[in-house]
């Protein structure tokens, strides 16, 4: 049993250390991250051109940093925000082409909640 407990706390040393700790789903609850490191993409569609996506919420970071960033079906970045040390509010959408958004999650040692939820909308005037 001791041995087991000692295989436990190396391997979470190792996953803290190499990649970091998160606990949630950026898009779907709260997601809590120790000294996380990496890149986290999520995917939208939309099946109208005009028709505006993105996510809304917040950053509260203790340590590190976090990119969000929204780019189109075409691969250009239409929206992003910077989440520095403190607290932030993000509200990051865009509208063009329909197809497939993707959000993408720049992570640097980041440690904090990141707390965002998805927010579509009709055809943007």
């Amino acid at each position: 049993m001791r041995l087991l407990v000692l295989v436990l706390i190396l391997a979470l040393a190792a996953v803290y250390f190499t990649i970091g700790l998160r606990f949630g789903y950026v898009t779907l609850t709260p997601t809590y991250m120790w000294n996380a490191t990496g890149q986290n993409s999520y995917a939208f569609r939309t099946l109208e051109a005009d028709q505006s996506v993105g996510v809304k919420g917040s950053c509260q970071v203790r340590s590190g940093g976090a990119i969000v960033r929204l780019y189109d079906p075409k691969g250009g970045q239409v929206a992003g925000q910077s989440c520095q040390k403190g607290k932030w509010a993000l509200n990051i959408t865009g509208s063009g082409a329909a197809g497939d958004y993707r959000l993408v999650v720049d992570l640097n040692k980041f440690s904090g909640v990141l707390d965002l939820e998805e927010v579509r909308g009709g055809r943007a005037p």
